[in-house]
């Protein structure tokens, strides 16, 4: 007997090794979870864009090389002096003279091009503005997303943990119409049942049936959603445990707030969602200032210096390389504007005007949402509590009630479907608890991510 208690406790502590909480799963989601390893690369990209606009403070500088082969040169020029003047006056006689001494084979050009910013009205200053902006909201954004996976993982755990063990109930339940419909169709055979009686007890079994295949779709919906969660591909129901003590303490301690602390920290501007909208205020306000710099007749300047090489040797390497080059340096101030566009650049001042009145509007807007989501959520933690009292008080009531029916069985004066029927009861209010208790799981992990605790 000792051998085999060790060896159960031995399996136990397995299980215990193995299981894996909401923290291990958040772990794993945090590394494996598509969508947020996404929001990251996005952060990445995004902190790229701000280094592309520094950028734009330094000179971009170009340079071309070319070389080229000529298969076919231009052979060397003579000249016959006896073609121009009389040579046998001066005592000379006919001569040729080389006056070109052909070309080569190769030819190389160099071209160096530097452009430098001087003066451009503040968009250079505000594009960096611009995409720090960005890359903070898409930093927010990450927080923003994790913060909604954890809630949802945390709410689904919970709700698997109480939709197996309504499983569990339904299991038994199945096992108690299972012995009604045998005592039903022995009461009919005898004489001492209608058969519509009988026939109501099997429909009655039928849908205890059907209540167990819907909740055992129902966690095969849940699993699969974990395992797109947590990116876990092979994720099984015994693989999760749920701290059903952390559930409650975390419970209690929110019952314990009061609501206007509760309201003050879901509306404050230090929450995810407000200070994500916050930036998408600020990028439309840069996009403004941007926009009022690009229109007509404000033109921007940049330093452009030029430097050419031209030559068939090439340079520093061939010998004589000097001897045969031409090159050219210039330095110039540029200035480019846009005179006319047809009012392109005034509409579009206009439009980002639109923008920053947009996310005005949107952060009222989810102040509403949120306060709107706070009252609902809050509301029904008190009425799903208030259920679950009940529902205990009932299934004490019912327990009660079994202890006297099961006494009459026990002396002969009492009937097996009476107390099979109240321990159907009770199990009733034991499926309602559990159910009850998926719903305020959702509210309270709701109303943990509107106050910026999930």
């Amino acid at each position: 007997m000792r051998r085999i208690a060790l060896i159960i406790a031995l399996l136990l502590l397995t299980v215990s090794v193995f299981a894996l909480t909401v923290s291990d799963l958040g772990d794993s989601m945090l590394v494996n979870n598509p969508d947020i390893r996404k929001a990251k690369e996005e952060v990445s990209k995004a902190l790229l864009d701000v280094k592309d606009a520094k950028a734009g403070y330094a000179p971009t500088i170009d340079l071309t090389v070319t070389g080229s082969y000529i298969a076919n040169p231009i052979d060397p020029i003579y000249v016959n002096l006896g073609d121009y003047v009389n040579t046998t006056t001066y005592g000379l006689q006919n001569e040729y003279v080389q006056i070109y001494k052909g070309q080569e084979s190769m030819y190389y050009q160099f071209s160096l091009s530097m452009t430098q910013p001087i003066f451009t009205w503040g968009k250079l200053n505000k594009s960096v503005d611009l995409y720090q902006e960005v890359y903070q909201a898409r930093v927010t954004q990450l927080d923003d997303s994790i913060e909604k996976a954890q809630t949802e993982l945390k709410t689904r755990v919970a709700a698997l943990h109480y939709l197996l063990a309504m499983r569990d109930v339904l299991e038994a339940q199945q096992e108690i119409t299972s012995r009604l419909v045998e005592l039903a169709q022995k009461a009919q055979e005898n004489g001492m049942m209608l058969a519509t009686g009988a026939l109501n007890v099997k429909v009655q079994a039928r849908q205890i049936d059907v209540a167990k295949s819907q909740i055992d779709q129902q966690i095969a919906l849940m699993m699969t959603a974990l395992r797109n969660l947590s990116g876990i591909s092979d994720l099984k129901e015994t693989d999760i445990e749920f701290e059903e003590a952390a559930f409650d303490a975390e419970l209690e301690e929110l019952c314990a707030m009061d609501y206007e602390t509760l309201s003050s920290k879901c509306l404050s501007d230090s929450r995810t969602t407000f200070k994500l909208l916050g930036k998408l205020s600020n990028i439309a306000s840069l996009t403004k200032g941007i926009a009022g710099a690009s229109v007509n007749w404000k033109p921007d300047f940049a330093l452009v210096v030029n430097a050419d090489f031209t030559g068939s040797r090439l340079p520093f390497i061939e010998t004589d390389w000097y001897g045969k080059d031409d090159w050219s340096a210039t330095i110039t101030i540029a200035m480019k504007t846009t005179v006319f566009d047809g009012g392109k650049a005034v509409r579009n001042v206009s439009r980002t005007t639109s923008a920053v009145e947009e996310a005005e509007i949107d952060i009222q807007s989810a102040k509403s949402q949120i306060r709107s989501a706070l009252d609902e959520n809050w509301t029904n933690l008190s009425v799903y509590l208030a259920q679950i009292d009940y529902q205990k008080a009932l299934a004490q009531q019912q327990d009660e009630q079994s202890k006297v029916d099961k006494d009459l069985l026990d002396t002969g004066y009492g009937s097996e479907s009476d107390y099979l029927q109240g321990r159907l009861e009770r199990n009733n209010c034991e499926i309602e608890i559990l159910r009850t208790r998926i719903n305020l799981a959702t509210s309270l992990y709701t109303l943990k991510y509107l106050e910026g605790t999930p």
